[in-house]
């Protein structure tokens, strides 16, 4: 009998065991789902005021614009029950991707030469990115420099420099080869400066074949604003912190078909 006994005490302690484990286990389960939950909630309310800030300043973009090169300003900006704090920085070097087909405008209008003969600096072709790179090399570019007389017409100065992407074929024609820069980055395989003329208000840039990383400076020339670089962040109470980038240009862009319209040296025929 006092085995029996002993057997069922033994057994019963091993169901309270077995009852304890699976307790805890659900117990750290639901911990678990509940500190995720809680984790993906905040996440994305620190998202949505982050995205807030960035819209906000974007609607008001040209009353709170920093005004000269590296020149930044700060703003908090409240969305809900959180507040972002967004950076908006002033840069005169402007660099974005452009896809064949596609155009990049540099604004020149109130750009100075202080010791002429002054440059425009283009680099492209970044270094290490296979995406810019097929079995013939790197895009050729073609830029439009648009000029404003003295009388008020406007005119046109177009190049094209090789990147030694597709150089074998016909179509290549009329290209040049690129020349030295005198301030190159590094970061970029071609590098060719434009001379910069009086009047100058708009460079356009045309990629060739592939896509092209570009980026132009001043070189000697004082450029006006380019792109403003916005970032805003945002927390929640428990410390969980998003961040949102992005670059708007000062002025903007005119599409690639303007070049064929806007910017044609014959008359516009309906």
């Amino acid at each position: 009998m006092k085995k029996r006994h002993g057997q069922v005490l033994i057994l019963i302690l091993l169901i309270v065991v077995v009852a304890l484990a699976v307790g805890l286990s659900v117990a750290s389960r639901n911990i678990t789902n509940l500190r995720t939950s809680t984790q993906t909630e905040h996440s994305q309310r620190a998202l949505t005021a982050a995205e807030g800030g960035i819209e906000d300043i974007l609607s008001r973009l040209s009353e709170v614009a920093p005004v000269g090169a590296g020149v930044s300003e700060e703003y908090t900006v409240p969305v809900g029950d959180i507040s972002a704090n967004v950076t908006v920085t002033a840069k005169t070097v402007y660099e974005a991707t452009i896809q064949p087909g596609e155009v990049g405008q540099i604004n020149l209008i109130g750009a100075t030469c202080s010791s002429p003969p002054c440059q425009i600096e283009i680099e492209w072709a970044k270094k290490g990115d296979l995406s810019e790179k097929d079995e013939n090399g790197f895009a050729s570019i073609e830029t439009i420099l648009v000029i404003k007389n003295d009388d008020g017409t406007y005119r046109q100065d177009r190049k094209a420099f090789k990147g030694d992407s597709q150089a074998s074929q016909s179509n290549e024609s009329g290209t040049s080869a690129t020349t030295p820069c005198s301030g190159e980055s590094g970061f970029y395989e071609r590098c060719t400066p434009i001379a910069w003329q009086t009047g100058s208000e708009i460079l356009r840039i045309r990629p060739f074949w592939l896509k092209a990383t570009v980026t132009v400076s001043s070189g000697n020339l004082t450029f006006p604003v380019q792109t403003y670089d916005i970032t805003s962040q945002a927390s929640t109470e428990i410390g969980v912190t998003r961040k949102v980038q992005v670059r708007r240009n000062a002025l903007p862009q005119l599409p690639a078909a303007f070049d064929f319209v806007l910017y044609s040296e014959e008359d516009i025929t309906k």
